[in-house]
This record gives structure tokens, C-alpha cells and sequence, in this order.
């Protein structure tokens, strides 16, 4: 456990850990209010009991402040890793995880080496950094086969542990003490009672932040090594707080991610130095204390992609309000080429349709995606039932509204449809993966967003039987997951289950095989037809579309009668059943 979690363990007890750390106090207002840290009389100290600030705590005569975890170290007298120990032991916590046995690591002797002096010292102080600075890291110089070395040394809680030599005439010339341990540069001027520490990729980073007031460490071996971390584990407890300095190119940044995902997300920040690489650069570029803190003011967490605020998606909530002159809509359903608003088929969303056979679905279905097409969208068909001739037949009938065209008008509607429709070729059944892995190609190649399986029983997926309704299951999620990933609508046909007559319309419970069928999808439709002869009772509807679903719509159910044009298999909201030539015609225009 690290230091932020145990301190929120700490604050969800506050009464009780006040009363023992500062026992001579008193609750009142929610707070908890004492003399001192030091146990003077008076009521200086004030610890926050209860709302979202509880556990906090500050001391008014000496403007001391912190959390729980302060609180202790600072009243006990102890480093927060010595607060820590003391307060898991009161809270009853055992770590959970057991210890990693140490591996043995060689303590290297002291090298022999002097004061820095030219060209190590020039070339130290080049790079921004202070005498001051030097000498708090006990930088010193080696000098080897005529050249000379700058000495980084790795000291920890007053020993020696590793060193790194750095030729400041060739970077590459570069080597740490064999067999030291893996470990982080520049603990001796960390305070035991730190809570927050910056990490960076190098010596003369960690460095030229130090100089800048920000503690910091350094790893011994780049981004990409991180032996330092089994090492350092538990040092690296006691800080609530972690900004990672790491340099500002592709390598650094997996780096920082891979530190911080071992760290612990919650606790660790990036920090990038403007257009800099990294801190020295940015100390050199002659910036100053103030510079150093706006950046760690503007570090950002690593938050877990999926997690985003809503402010982030305001403009896109303002545009479903007030929508932009220029912005591309999704697609209503319409019939007789008007517009029924109270739906559309939105990027991203799954639409279940269903029906009786012979009832007309897969006819509705087609001619909803006429309307689709008219509105600027492409489509991809899949129908294990019906041959690509058929198919077109059908299309041609819907399209322009005649049971018959004319040759011209036939060869018009082809040129029409030419980059707005494809088919899945196959007469029989597909695969739910190879029909997704052609869709996917079909929406990267040519843009197509709409696309259709007419219907799941001509798929791979069992309508029953064990492991059908798993199986059902399964296929939703790839089909769902299809939809969002790519911004694409695909509409699904599923029969429903057989019920005692077809007098009434099937429901969102009526879908054969699982329930999963009509949860995962984003919108339920089902179709039914009076089926009535030629003639028969003119004036009442041949048939109803119903809205049993809507996740994201304004309108959550809806029914809608239409009228039936049998020669262009045309459905229509007109009571006189005029069909509509959704593709215009001209013979006249076509020969001018």
C-alpha cells in the first residue's frame, strides 16, 4: 500500500487517528481542534473530520499542513516512511503482497577521484548548473588514459551503491560499476518527510530540478530499463505524489507510461518542459524557478483512456442543441422521400429488425436503405437467401417506383447506385468473423457505413442447442463492437419466435434465441403486414413499423402505418399508395 492510499485509509478514520495523535484536543464543528504539532496549549491545529476535505489539516500559528500521514510524522517525529509502518500497524493493514527476495548486488569501493575541476567542471556548469549544485551531488572527476570522467555517485541512506562515469568529450563513452545494484540517482538530498518526487532520465535532469527547488531522482539506464524498480519499491511508497520528467520523444513517453502503470496510475503525472526535451534543455533555455512549477502545475495524469470528463464532449452535446450549418446529420428513416425525424440511423449504433416471414422486413429494410442512400450514405448487403439478380430486381422496382422501367431508366438507376451499394456475394451461410473482416475492409476502402445481415440464421451462429444462446451472445459483442469502433450502423434481420397466429405485431420479446439479440442492439424494429389480397379493405393500412427500442433517441417507441404499393414494392405513408420514384428519370434530359 502507498502513501495515498493509506493516507484515504487514514482520512475515512479521521476522528479516531486525531484523538490519537492529539489527544489533548477536542471535536467540534466537524473538526478536530488542538494546540500544536509540537503538543502546545491553545488551538492552533485544526483537522478536518468529515466532507470531502477530511484528514486535512493545518496549523495557523506555524502554517504547517498536509494529511493524516503528515499529521503523524510530524506529531511522532518520524521520516513518512517511519509514519507509514507505525500507522499500517495501528489500521491493522498487512500488505497483501509478499517480499521479493533480494537479489545480491556487489558493493563497489569508492573510486578514486577528485573536486571537479577543468574540463569536468566547465563543462558541468555548460549545461546551467551551479557550483552549489555540484557539490550537493558530490559530482567528482576521474581521469583515465588521458581522458577525463565525469563521476555521478549513487549514494543511498549514507552508502555507497553505484557509480556512473561520463566522458564529457564523448557521450558514448559511458559505463556504470559492475554488478552494483539497479538503482535511483540523488536519494541522499531527498527529505525523509517528502511526499512528492519528480523521476527523470537523467543525472544532469535530476539535477538541474534540483537546482530549480523540485526534488528529484533519476534512473540509472534510460527510459526503457527499469531494473531501479525492484529496488527502489519501497522508498517509492511514501510518496503520494509522482512527476515523471522523462524526455519528451516516443521513447520516453512509453517509458514514463510503463514507470507509472508499475507505480500506480492514480499517483503518477507526465511533465513535458514546453518544446524542450527535457529538464536541462529547459534550464539552459534560461528559464527560471517559476517555469520549473508551471510545468509541474501542468502535468497531466495518466488517466485510463476510457476514462475522459464530459466537458470533453460539451461542444459535441451544444451541436445535438444547436447544430452547425455545415454538419454532416446521420440519416433518417423515410419513406415517399419524407424525412421521419423521430429516427436516425446513427454512426456507431446496431438495429435489430424483425418480423414474420412474408411479412415484408427484409423489403422495408431495403427501401429504408434507399432513403439511406439518397441522403449520401454507402451500403453493404448481405443476404444468404436471396441471389445478387434478385436482389437487384427488387432494388430496381423500389428505386424508381415502377414495376417496369424502361431500359434508359434502368441503366440511370445503375449509374446511381454505382458507388453507393455493394453486396456481400454469397448465397448461403457466412461466418460472423469473415463478414466483419470484409466490412471492415469495405468501410476503409470505400467509406461504406451501413451495412446489413439479412439475416443471423444464415450465419455461423446456432439458432439453439447448447451453447447457442453463448454463441448469440458472443456475436453481439463482435457485431456491437464492430459499430463502435468504426462510427458505422449495421442493421441485423432476426426472426422472431412463432406464437399462436400473426394477427399482431412481434415485440422486442418476440426475438427468437437470446435475449442478448435485442439488449446489445441500439434500436428494435419490428414489421407486420395485414396481408390482405389486391382490393381488399382499400382504405385501412396494409401494414405497421414499430419503434420497440430507441438507446439514444428522444422517442423510446413509436408505431408508424404504412400503405403498400405491390408493383414497386413500395411501403407508403400516402393512403392512395402513389409509389415514389426515389431516383429521378428523364428520358428527354437523358438525350439532350
Amino acid at each position: 500500500m502507498n502513501a495515498q492510499e493509506l493516507s484515504q485509509r487514514l482520512a475515512d478514520d479521521a476522528a479516531r487517528i486525531a484523538e490519537y495523535l492529539l489527544p489533548g484536543g477536542k471535536k467540534a464543528s466537524g473538526e478536530w481542534k488542538a494546540g500544536s504539532v509540537a503538543g502546545d496549549e491553545g488551538g492552533s491545529l485544526s483537522v478536518r473530520l468529515t466532507g470531502s476535505k477530511r484528514g486535512v489539516w493545518k496549523d495557523f500559528n506555524t502554517g504547517e499542513s498536509g494529511d493524516l500521514l503528515d499529521l503523524w510524522a510530524s506529531v511522532r517525529i518520524l521520516s513518512i516512511g517511519q509514519a507509514m509502518a507505525e500507522a499500517k500497524s495501528f489500521l491493522g493493514i498487512r500488505d497483501s503482497m509478499p517480499r521479493k527476495e533480494v537479489p545480491t548486488f556487489k558493493r563497489p569501493s569508492k573510486p578514486a577521484a577528485s573536486k571537479p575541476k577543468q574540463p569536468v567542471r566547465d563543462w558541468l556548469m555548460s549545461r546551467g548548473l551551479t557550483e552549489e549544485t555540484i557539490a550537493a551531488f558530490q559530482i567528482a572527476e576521474q581521469e583515465r588514459q588521458g581522458k577525463s570522467y565525469a563521476v555521478f555517485p549513487y549514494l543511498r541512506e549514507g552508502e555507497f551503491i553505484n557509480a556512473k562515469y561520463r566522458n564529457v568529450a564523448d557521450k558514448k563513452d559511458m559505463r556504470q560499476e559492475g554488478g552494483a545494484e539497479p538503482c535511483l540517482f540523488g536519494w541522499q538530498l531527498i527529505d525523509p518527510k517528502a511526499r512528492v518526487i519528480a523521476i527523470c532520465e537523467g543525472e544532469i535532469d535530476a539535477m538541474s530540478l534540483h537546482q530549480m527547488n523540485v526534488p528529484a531522482l533519476s534512473v540509472n539506464a534510460g527510459a526503457g530499463n527499469h531494473q531501479w524498480l525492484d529496488n527502489d519499491w519501497e522508498r517509492l511508497q511514501r510518496f503520494s505524489e509522482i512527476y515523471l520528467c522523462y524526455d519528451n520523444d516516443e521513447a520516453g513517453q512509453k517509458g514514463a507510461r510503463e514507470v507509472a502503470n508499475r507505480l500506480g496510475l492514480e499517483r503518477c503525472k507526465v511533465v513535458l518542459f514546453d518544446k524542450a526535451k527535457d529538464a536541462n534543455e529547459y534550464l539552459q533555455s534560461g528559464v527560471e524557478a517559476a517555469d520549473f512549477d508551471h510545468c509541474l502545475r501542468a502535468a497531466q495524469p495518466f488517466d485510463p483512456e476510457e476514462l475522459r470528463p464530459l466537458s470533453d464532449f460539451w461542444s459535441q452535446v451544444k451541436a445535438s442543441f444547436w447544430p452547425a450549418g455545415d454538419k454532416v446529420m446521420d440519416p433518417c428513416l423515410t419513406f415517399n422521400g419524407v424525412d421521419q425525424p423521430w429516427f436516425q440511423f446513427r454512426q456507431g449504433e446496431l438495429t435489430v429488425w424483425t418480423g414474420y416471414n412474408g411479412h415484408g422486413k427484409s423489403l422495408l429494410l431495403n427501401q429504408a436503405l434507399i432513403g439511406v442512400m439518397r441522403q449520401g450514405e454507402k451500403i453493404c448487403v448481405f443476404s444468404g437467401e436471396m441471389t445478387a439478380v434478385n436482389q437487384g430486381k427488387r432494388m430496381t422496382k423500389q428505386l424508381t417506383g415502377q414495376d417496369r422501367p424502361t431500359q434508359g431508366y434502368f441503366d440511370h438507376c445503375g449509374k446511381w447506385l454505382q458507388d453507393k451499394s455493394w453486396l456481400f456475394n454469397l448465397t448461403g451461410t457466412a461466418t460472423i468473423d469473415r463478414l466483419l473482416e470484409v466490412f471492415r475492409y469495405g468501410f476503409k476502402r470505400y467509406g461504406i457505413r451501413h451495412f446489413v445481415i439479412d439475416s443471423l440464421m444464415m450465419t455461423d451462429v446456432p439458432e439453439d442447442g447448447a451453447g447457442a444462446m453463448s454463441a448469440q451472445k458472443e456475436a453481439m459483442r463482435k457485431l456491437a463492437g464492430f459499430c463502435r469502433e468504426f462510427g458505422v450502423h449495421l442493421h441485423l434481420v432476426a426472426h422472431p419466435r412463432k406464437g399462436e397466429n400473426e394477427k399482431k405485431n412481434p415485440g422486442k420479446m418476440d426475438v427468437a434465441g437470446s435475449s442478448k439479440l435485442t439488449d446489445a442492439a441500439d434500436n428494435v424494429f419490428s414489421v407486420w403486414s395485414a396481408q390482405k389480397e389486391d382490393g381488399e379493405d382499400p382504405d385501412t393500412p396494409d401494414a405497421k413499423l414499430e419503434l420497440h427500442k430507441q438507446r439514444n433517441g428522444e422517442t423510446q417507441a413509436r408505431s408508424l402505418y404504412l400503405f403498400f404499393n405491390r408493383a414497386s414494392m413500395q411501403f407508403t405513408t400516402n393512403p392512395q399508395r402513389r409509389p415514389f420514384p426515389y431516383v429521378e428519370y428523364s428520358s428527354e434530359a437523358q438525350t439532350a
